[in-house]
C-alpha cells in the first residue's frame, strides 16, 4: 500500500511540474510573440514616418524651387496676370484643405503599407498647402504693391461712404430724439402715429448702423491695404514655416521611437548585429581552424615523423640493452585480479594502501611519503604519495588486489639486473626493491625529436633493475615482443624495453581521428627481443571531447609531457 501511494505521489508530482512547466512554456511564448510582434509594428509605423518625412522634404524642395520661379516671373507682370494665379492658388488652397482626413500620426497606426502610403499622402498635402500659403501671402503683397495708387484712391473713396453712412446716421438719430421730444407719451403708446413712426425710424436707425460698421471695416481694411503697398522682395520660401508644417510627422517619429526604446527586441537587435559578423567568423574559425590543424598534422607532419629514424633508448642511455622474459607458453596476459607476492627478507615493498589486500601481521610497515624524493613532482603527479613500506625478517606472502576497481588487474614486471625499462609511472600502484640498494629511477629529456613533439611526451622515465614493478591495467595488462613491428594505442602503452626502437606511426584513417575516435599517432616498436607493455582497455583520452573531459584530456597532456 505504501508502495502504491508513493508511486501515486510521484506521478502527480511529476505530471504537476510538467503542467507548471508548460504554462511557464505558453506564458513565455506569449509575451515574446507580443513583444515581437510590437516591435515589428513600430519598426514598420517609424520606417513609413521616416520615409515619409524624406519623400515631404525632398517634394517641399522641389515645389519650393518651382513656386519661387514661378513667383519671380510675376514681378513685373500686370495685375490680370497676378490676380489669376493668385485665384489659381486660392482654389488649390481650398481643394487641399477640404481634403484633410482625422490624422494618422497617433498610435497604433494602420499596416505599414497603408501608413506610408497615408503618411506620404498626408505629408505632401502639409508640404502643398504650407508652399501654396506662402506664395498666396506673397502674391497679395505683390498685388497690392502694385495697385498701390488705386488703392489710395479706394481709400478715400472708402472714407467718403463711411462719412456718408455716419451722416446719415447722426440724422436718423436727432429724427428720433425731436419725435421723442415733441410726442413723449404718444411715441411710446402702440397704435398711435408717432409710435409708428418711432419704430419706422428705429428700423432705419438699425441698417444705417450696419451699413456705417461695413464701411468703417472696409476704410480699415483698405487702409491696411494701402500702409503695405511698398514693393516685396523677391519671393523666398521660408524653410521654419517648411519645417514647422511636418511636426506632426516628426512627432510621430518620436513617439515611435519612443516605443521601441522601450522594446528589449530593439534594445539588443542593433548590438546583436553589429557584433553577429564577428561571432559568426569565430565560429566558421572554430569549426574549420581544427579541421585544417588536424589536416597538416595528419597529411603533412605525421609522415614526416613517420619517415624519421627512430628512437634507440638503450643507445642514449649506452645500456647494453638486456631485454625482460616474456610469460611462459608464449602467452602475453601477466595481469590478475589479485597477485600473491612473496616478499624475501632484505626486502621491502612500497605499495598503494588500497592495493594492499591482506599482508603478515609479523611484516613490519611504515608510511613513506614520496616514491623517491629525488622526483617529487613525478611521485606526486602519478599518485605515489602516502605509500606504505612493508618488510619482513621472513618469507612474508603479500596479496594485492584492486579492492576499489572490478575492472582493475594486477601484474607483476620483474626487472633483473641490466635490464631497464621505460615506464609511465601512471601505471605503478607498487615495488619491490633490495633493502640496502636505492631504487634506480632516471629522467630523460627529448627535446629534438620530432617523434616526442608531435605525441607530446618528450620525457622519458627509466626504472632499471634490479626490481619488481606492481602494474595495474583496466581489464588486463600484457607484455609482448616487438619484433619486426608492432602498432599500439598511445593511450594503452604503459612502458618498453630500453632495447627497442620507438617510432610513431599515423593512423589509418582520416575521419576517426577528425572526429576524435582515434589518435593521430600510434606507437610503434622494433626490436628483435624488445618488449612492450600496454593495458588492454586504456582510460586515459579515450573519448575526447566528452561533457566534462576538458580539463582531465588537459591534464593528461601535460602529464604526458613529463612521461608521466
Amino acid at each position: 500500500m505504501r508502495q502504491l501511494l508513493t508511486a501515486i505521489l510521484h506521478f502527480l508530482l511529476r505530471h504537476a511540474l510538467q503542467f507548471a512547466l508548460f504554462i511557464a512554456i505558453l506564458l513565455a511564448g506569449r509575451l515574446l510573440l507580443a513583444e515581437w510582434r510590437a516591435y515589428s509594428a513600430s519598426s514598420a509605423t517609424v520606417a513609413a514616418l521616416r520615409l515619409a518625412a524624406s519623400g515631404a522634404d525632398s517634394h517641399g524642395a522641389g515645389l519650393a524651387a518651382a513656386a519661387t520661379a514661378r513667383v519671380n516671373a510675376l514681378q513685373h507682370a500686370s495685375q490680370t496676370a497676378i490676380a489669376t494665379r493668385l485665384e489659381q492658388v486660392h482654389a488649390q488652397l481650398r481643394q487641399l484643405r477640404a481634403q484633410q482626413q482625422p490624422s494618422l500620426f497617433a498610435l497604433p497606426l494602420p499596416d505599414a503599407e497603408t501608413l506610408a502610403r497615408h503618411a506620404q499622402d498626408e505629408a505632401t498635402r502639409r508640404v502643398d498647402i504650407e508652399v501654396l500659403a506662402q506664395e498666396a501671402r506673397y502674391l497679395g503683397a505683390l498685388q497690392a504693391a502694385l495697385s498701390g495708387e488705386d488703392a489710395r484712391q479706394t481709400l478715400a473713396r472708402r472714407h467718403a461712404e463711411h462719412v456718408r453712412a455716419y451722416a446719415a446716421l447722426q440724422d436718423n438719430i436727432r429724427e428720433r430724439q425731436q419725435l421723442e421730444a415733441q410726442h413723449p407719451l404718444a411715441a411710446r403708446l402702440p397704435g398711435s402715429d408717432a409710435y409708428a413712426q418711432l419704430s419706422r425710424l428705429e428700423k432705419e436707425g438699425q441698417r444705417l448702423r450696419e451699413i456705417n460698421l461695413q464701411a468703417y471695416n472696409a476704410w480699415l481694411a483698405q487702409r491696411a491695404r494701402t500702409g503695405n503697398a511698398a514693393r516685396p522682395a523677391p519671393f523666398a520660401i521660408d524653410d521654419q514655416a517648411l519645417a514647422a508644417a511636418l511636426a506632426p510627422v516628426q512627432k510621430a517619429i518620436a513617439a515611435g521611437e519612443s516605443q521601441l526604446a522601450r522594446n528589449w527586441i530593439a534594445r539588443w537587435r542593433a548590438p546583436v548585429l553589429d557584433v553577429a559578423p564577428t561571432a559568426a567568423l569565430l565560429v566558421l574559425s572554430a569549426i574549420l581552424l581544427p579541421v585544417a590543424i588536424k589536416a597538416l598534422f595528419y597529411f603533412v607532419l605525421a609522415p614526416v615523423a613517420s619517415r624519421l629514424p627512430p628512437l634507440s633508448i638503450a643507445r642514449e642511455l649506452h645500456l647494453a640493452g638486456s631485454s625482460l622474459p616474456l610469460p611462459p607458453h608464449g602467452e602475453s596476459r601477466i595481469s590478475a585480479v589479485s597477485q600473491a607476492l612473496q616478499l624475501k627478507p632484505g626486502q621491502q615493498m612500497l605499495i598503494h594502501p588500497e592495493y594492499l589486500q591482506s599482508s603478515p601481521v609479523s611484516s613490519t610497515k611504515r608510511t613513506q611519503w614520496l616514491l623517491d624524493w629525488r622526483f617529487p613532482f613525478t611521485s606526486l603527479a602519478a599518485g605515489m604519495v602516502a605509500l606504505t613500506r612493508l618488510h619482513s625478517d621472513v618469507a612474508a606472502s603479500v596479496t594485492i588486489s584492486a579492492s576499489d576497481d572490478p575492472l582493475l588487474e594486477i601484474a607483476v614486471v620483474r626487472l633483473p639486473a641490466g635490464s631497464a625499462l621505460v615506464f609511465q609511472p601512471r601505471g605503478l600502484v607498487g615495488l619491490i626493491t633490495d633493502t640496502d640498494e636505492p631504487l634506480a629511477i632516471s629522467s630523460h629529456w627529448r627535446l629534438a625529436s620530432l617523434h616526442a613533439w608531435l605525441t607530446l611526451q618528450l620525457r622519458f622515465i627509466v626504472f632499471r633493475g634490479p626490481v619488481t614493478l606492481i602494474v595495474r591495467g583496466c581489464r588486463g595488462v600484457r607484455l609482448e615482443r616487438a619484433g619486426q613491428g608492432r602498432s599500439i594505442s598511445q593511450a594503452a602503452t604503459l612502458g618498453f624495453s630500453t632495447d627497442v626502437l620507438y617510432s610513431t606511426l599515423r593512423s589509418e584513417t582520416f575521419i576517426p581521428y577528425l572526429r576524435g575516435q582515434q589518435a593521430l599517432l600510434n606507437d610503434r616498436f622494433d626490436g628483435g627481443d624488445g618488449v612492450y607493455l600496454y593495458e588492454e582497455t586504456p582510460r586515459h583520452g579515450k573519448q575526447p571531447g566528452k561533457a566534462g573531459s576538458w580539463f582531465e584530456g588537459a591534464t593528461d597532456a601535460i602529464l604526458k609531457v613529463f612521461g608521466i
